[in-house]
């Protein structure tokens, strides 16, 4: 399943990868209410293409609304399915991806996700292949995987590559959508976690992937980061923390978010530009409506 979002090209990449691997899954492609016309195009260009299926959102509800709408449209069409993977749409799997995700799932029944590693464009920087839950600051969630090994559980999948267990979709695992962009994928892993299952990752799954695609005309304002980019994972981060922490780790969390990360992003920005959209990223997170977890 793919969720686009305005780079038609882009997406149909993401498609042709998939769609000549050795294992050929039916599509999902949800159109993400694209604005620059790249649905129509996309809805045009796939049209008639077997096990292929594009959909339009009504609206923009970010990427886990998105998934959403993907998720209940591949269980009406295949209500036994086992498995859903989740590939963004600037993302190139490699031929044996898919295949070797569901190697893996085979092999570790007690998976409700499945991660793989994710390279940049070039395919020599590795972007994850190992992930981290850190309750008490949300941050740094991605870690080197484990030496020697290829395969090993892990404390977070990213959203960019993931096989999501069929079982868990059909009683009712989905995206929390009070988050637009970012967290999301920290928190369905999360989910899984509480409904007693576990998180794995195989290295031997791989693909491409383009970060930022759907901000890159935003400028840089903090390293590589844009000031929405910035603003999104500071209200995903502050929301996570009220829906998911106990309470120590709560405070803790929120002192660090509320005192020392706006003092070191400015020393490291050198600037005072990213006060705004950081603090306008708290008070969205602090305002959402919540969601309780399990």
């Amino acid at each position: 399943m793919i969720v686009h979002w305005t780079d038609a090209e882009a997406t149909l990449a993401c498609v042709a990868a998939l769609r000549s691997g050795t294992v050929a899954p039916s599509l999902v492609v949800v159109d993400n209410a694209s604005e620059d016309g790249s649905g129509q195009a996309l809805a045009e260009r796939l049209r008639g293409v077997a096990d292929v299926d594009v959909l339009r959102a009504a609206s923009n509800g970010g990427f886990g609304a998105g998934c959403n709408l993907g998720i209940e449209r591949a269980l009406s069409r295949h209500p036994e399915l086992a498995h859903v993977a989740l590939v963004n749409p600037d993302a190139v799997v490699a031929p044996d991806c898919v295949e070797a995700l569901l190697d893996a799932a085979r092999r570790h029944p007690e998976a409700g996700i499945v991660g793989g590693r994710v390279l940049d464009p070039s395919g020599t920087g590795v972007l994850y292949e190992n992930g981290r839950f850190r309750p008490w600051t949300l941050g740094r969630s991605h870690a080197p995987a484990p030496r020697g090994r290829d395969e090993f559980e892990t404390g977070f999948v990213t959203g960019a590559l993931m096989l999501v267990d069929g079982a868990l979709l059909r009683d009712g695992l989905r995206f929390d959508t009070t988050y637009f962009l970012y967290v999301e994928d920290l928190d369905f892993c999360r989910e899984v976690v509480a409904r007693g299952r576990r998180l794995w990752v195989t290295t031997r799954a791989t693909c491409r992937h383009a970060e930022g695609g759907s901000q890159r005309d935003d400028p840089p304002l903090l390293g590589p980061m844009r000031a929405r980019q910035l603003e999104q994972l500071t209200r995903g981060k502050v929301y996570f923390a009220r829906k998911r922490l106990p309470w120590p780790q709560r405070l803790v969390f929120f002192t660090l978010a509320l005192l020392l990360r706006p003092v070191a992003g400015v020393f490291v920005a050198r600037s005072l530009r990213v006060l705004g959209p950081y603090f306008r990223g708290v008070r969205a997170g602090m305002r959402a409506p919540l969601r309780r977890a399990r």
